[in-house]
């Protein structure tokens, strides 16, 4: 299979700053309404908008938000499942001149207390389900609720409950609040998986660089995006923004689901899509039907790649393409079309606008073929984020002497193609071996007995640095570990195979899909714990002589 390698867009950054009415969310929904008002725009299981709709319900909705006080540049928190309220509670903070500031849904306790100050928001609309879990939480600035759906009434005492149905319904003109392209569209989270979650405030620029540089050229008006990742996370917020861009229009579905995504592509017609590596993995390992490539879906991202992704292309009748992006920068590394090497994430996607360097502790370039620590920065303001919200400690040491740090190990080849070796947090040190995590993950996923794996470093019992465990979830029954680290061997350096494995009926995740490995460093080594060293399963030094 074979495709054209993915460009920028006629109106990429790379022109020079974008006018409003290309880049400002709420403008670009109002022109695109106001010259295609009857082409489709979002759809959900049971009903469709136009973007003349899409454009009246925003209007609605931020007139609405403007009654209840929202002021021009105040955060407004959004805590809803992806669904019609979640997109218009966006559009219609956006519209309003503020800025939202989503949650994922497993948010509680400390994490949700911590977020919820954090953003200062005193408006939040949520889902009722979800309100009682404010309950004992100090909450400095949260003063009224947007409550939608069906819960408890009496939920969140000591806070003004309006209903979302009086918000959306609202009909006078809101007040006129004009945006510029580096405003601040929205704050987000990140994981928090090594500390406190950071607010990342990402601008309008900021996500239109993301649909510039993220989504294939060859998308356009006739294409429809098949949404199943939160609203909450960059991955759902750069698609909405991006099909937006393209005009295009965009599927979305309340999460995602392994017995439904084909059937939910072939319904709503769509023609491309994110996949993240662990749904790719549960997708690629379903039992084949023979029709699995009669759908509609055209291209997809993907990230990491599957190490045969030219046999999904080939079952699925899809093309693959796969980047390097962060909530904190918008894509700047990309493959094009059917990648040949999956291991590397791509190219530079626009050298003549971002600058990378490959850079040691001391934030000194190293030579090509070395191993370091991803740095860049973007020849126009805004682009990347401006920082992180109240954190200006983490912002410093994020933006240190210019350029913003990725905390990515990474390589990077004479040709220019990148490879990422680990996240600099999640790397293993074994007697005096630097271990990435994700190579070893890569070579467990090839075993046909295990759904997907996890790789962490564990204290080593003789105190000489990390052992490495395997968690896993093993595909049906008569899972055998010993079999596991047999078949990883012939893949794997000595010093990086598995002492430790781990079976678990899931791998504990983050609301966007990481495995929360702090989680799995915590459980350490217990007496569910298999151990080859006690198995008397041996792995042979490679020795020379």
């Amino acid at each position: 299979m074979t495709a054209p390698r993915p460009g920028r867009p006629r109106s990429a950054v790379h022109d020079g700053l974008p006018p409003r009415e290309t880049a400002v969310l709420p403008e670009l929904v109002a022109a695109r309404a106001a010259s295609s008002p009857d082409a489709p725009a979002v759809l959900f299981r049971d009903e469709t908008w136009t973007y003349g709709e899409l454009g009246r319900r925003m209007s609605a909705v931020a007139c609405g938000l403007a009654r209840l006080g929202v002021e021009d540049g105040a955060f407004v928190g959004a805590w809803l499942p992806n669904g019609p309220q979640g997109v218009l509670a966006w559009l219609g903070v956006n519209a309003v001149g503020a800025v939202w500031a989503p949650l994922h849904l497993a948010y509680r306790g400390a994490v949700l207390e911590h977020a919820l100050n954090l953003s200062g928001a005193r408006v939040l609309i949520a889902h009722r389900q979800l309100l009682p879990r404010l309950a004992g939480l100090d909450l400095a600035h949260l003063r009224t609720i947007v409550a939608v759906g069906d819960g408890d009434r009496s939920a969140a005492p000591g806070l003004d409950i309006v209903d979302w149905e009086t918000v959306a319904a609202a009909t006078s003109p809101a007040p006129s609040r004009p945006r510029d392209p580096w405003q601040n569209m929205a704050m987000i989270y990140t994981s928090g998986t090594t500390g406190p979650s950071k607010g990342v405030l990402c601008s309008y620029l900021h996500h239109f660089a993301y649909a510039s540089h993220l989504l294939p050229d060859t998308i356009g008006e006739d294409d429809r995006f098949y949404l199943c990742t939160p609203l909450a996370h960059v991955a759902g917020t750069a698609a909405l923004f991006g099909m937006v861009v393209r005009g295009g229009s965009i599927a979305i579905v309340d999460t995602f689901s392994v017995s439904r995504f084909w059937d939910d592509v072939r319904h709503f017609g769509a023609t491309t899509t994110f996949i993240i590596s662990s749904m790719a993995n549960l997708l690629n390992k379903q039992p084949t039907t023979g029709q699995d490539a009669e759908n509609p879906l055209r291209s997809t991202y993907m990230a990491p790649l599957l190490p045969d992704v030219q046999a999904f292309e080939r079952r699925f009748g899809v093309a693959v393409y796969s980047a390097f992006g962060m909530t904190e920068v918008p894509s700047a590394i990309h493959t094009g079309f059917s990648p040949t090497n999956p291991q590397s994430c791509g190219r530079a996607v626009d050298p003549q606008c971002y600058e990378l360097r490959i850079v040691d502790d001391a934030d000194l370039e190293v030579p090509d073929g070395t191993v370091g620590e991803l740095v860049l920065r973007h020849r126009y303001p805004w682009v990347l984020t401006s920082g992180y919200k109240d954190m200006p400690t983490a912002t410093a040491e994020a933006w240190r002497n210019g350029w913003f740090h990725t905390g990515d190990y990474m390589l990077r080849n004479t040709a220019g193609d990148y490879f990422i070796v680990d996240r600099k947090k999640d790397s293993i040190r074994r007697r005096g071996e630097n271990i990435s995590s994700v190579e070893v993950e890569t070579a467990l996923a090839r075993y046909p007995g295990i759904v997907e794996a996890a790789v962490v470093g564990v204290p080593s019992p003789d105190g000489a640095e990390d052992e490495v465990k395997a968690v896993v979830v093993p595909r049906g029954t008569g899972f055998d570990p010993a079999d596991l680290i047999r078949f990883a061997i012939p893949l794997l350096p000595h010093f990086m195979v598995p002492r430790y494995v781990e079976t678990v009926e899931a791998l504990p995740k983050t609301a966007s899909l990481k495995v929360e490995k702090f989680v799995l460093r915590q459980s350490g080594v217990s007496e569910r714990t298999w151990d080859r060293v006690a198995a008397g399963v041996d792995v042979p030094h490679e020795r020379i002589g």
